[in-house]
């Protein structure tokens, strides 16, 4: 294998001198330029394996160097770790990468860092090199594969392990608005709405680690359409991963259509509510009248009435909050679930209050539906607070509401 070529730029001569200090038993060519424009020269003549770029120069600086670079066809693919001094700041960093770096140090560093940084970029840059010149063989040659990949009617995309994008559709380029040749080789997780954003990255290790295709939800694009992102690892010819394909489906419309329904739902709720409310209240006048039926029976009588009135208040608080619970569980899906998950020691009665309260009832009412007096809803509402361990300054109903969003 022939000697890496690194081209290392910096204005500062003793700098430039130190480099080579560090790098003289390795068995590197070093060629040098001390200002951005003799680096952008330099970089189409003699096309290095790696750059070294200092920031701050004068005439051209790092940065501006860097995108001359990187814009240029023939070396664009050169890697770029890119040097900044001690009070850089992250945005800085950040510019860094978003133009093409592939790594950057900040002043001052250890050797060994630095060649660690090397070593690893190097790597890198071969193997992104060595795939890319077997997807260019695949694209040249198969355009049965690229028929299919345009004709999924959905944004797709394929890229390396390491982000590098390979390449993608047209409903792709049209979502980041670009084209395919201006997305080859750039990192795929700066290319959505926002910048970085960091669940792709994460579910992307999620599926080298577990080797599983993965599914999530996210919102991207300039509109913020809502996709549902699905994901699995193609293989080379040894069985290991090389790359992820990424398929995004758009299901905004069938999200706003699904919120509609929950809002339909959720009004017919309120409407179920207040007719259960309504029921309660007639059923309890009917309590009270059965017992002013004490006044004329004996004693077995009135036991009988006791009884009666016992077993009926048991079965209609049953129907009652089986209607209703059917209902509530139609438009608050999750709620259940997620409540006792966090929650696992709440009582069935303290997960009915839960249900009422999220749905902003008032204590009068709730205490008609489960027929118990205020004073008890209120002392259940305390005993509720201390289990969810909320504070004296939280909202009740605000914290359940919370709950399934």
């Amino acid at each position: 294998m022939s000697r890496s070529k690194i081209l290392i730029v910096d204005d500062d001569p003793y700098i430039l001198s130190v480099y080579i200090t560090m790098l003289k038993h390795d068995d590197y060519q070093i060629i040098e330029a001390d200002d951005g424009i003799k680096a952008v020269a330099l970089a189409e003549s003699e096309m290095p394996d790696l750059i070294i770029m200092d920031w701050n120069m004068p005439i051209m600086d790092g940065i501006e160097a860097l995108k001359t670079i990187k814009h240029c066809v023939k070396t664009k693919d050169i890697p770029v770790i890119m040097i900044t001094g001690v009070m850089a700041s992250s945005e800085n960093m950040m510019t860094a990468l978003k133009e093409g770096a592939n790594e950057f140090l900040r002043k001052p560093f250890e050797k060994i860092e630095l060649k660690a940084r090397i070593q690893a970029v190097l790597f890198i840059s071969r193997s992104n090199k060595i795939l890319r010149e077997k997807y260019q063989i695949i694209e040249n040659n198969s355009k049965f594969t690229r028929s299919l990949i345009e004709g999924v009617p959905h944004p797709l995309v394929f890229y390396t392990t390491d982000g590098i994008i390979l390449g993608c559709n047209r409903f792709f380029g049209d979502l980041v608005g670009k084209t395919e040749d201006d997305l080859k080789n750039k990192m795929v997780y700066m290319q959505f709405a926002g910048g970085l954003d960091p669940i792709h990255m994460n579910t992307d290790m999620e599926l080298r680690h577990g080797r599983k295709a993965v599914t999530y939800e996210n919102r991207t694009g300039s509109n913020e359409l809502e996709y549902i992102f699905s994901k699995n690892l193609f293989y080379n010819a040894y069985g290991e991963p090389e790359g992820i394909i990424c398929v995004m489906t758009d299901v905004t419309e069938i999200k706003k259509a699904h919120r509609e329904h929950t809002e339909i739902r959720k009004k017919e709720l309120v409407t179920s509510s207040l007719h259960l409310i309504h029921i309660t209240e007639l059923n309890n006048n009917l309590i009270l009248e059965l017992s002013k039926v004490n006044n004329y029976v004996n004693a077995e009588g009135s036991k009988l009435i006791h009884k009666i009135i016992s077993n009926y208040k048991s079965s209609a608080s049953e129907n009652v909050w089986k209607d209703f619970e059917v209902r509530f569980n139609n438009v608050y899906e999750q709620f259940y679930k997620r409540l006792i998950q966090k929650f696992p020691d709440l009582t069935s009665g303290e997960r009915k209050l839960c249900a009422l309260l999220r749905l902003n009832i008032s204590t009068k009412d709730i205490a008609a539906i489960t027929f118990q007096n205020p004073q008890s809803i209120d002392v259940a509402r305390y005993r509720l607070r201390k289990k969810l361990n909320l504070g004296t300054e939280e909202n009740l109903i605000d914290f359940l509401t919370d709950i399934d969003h």
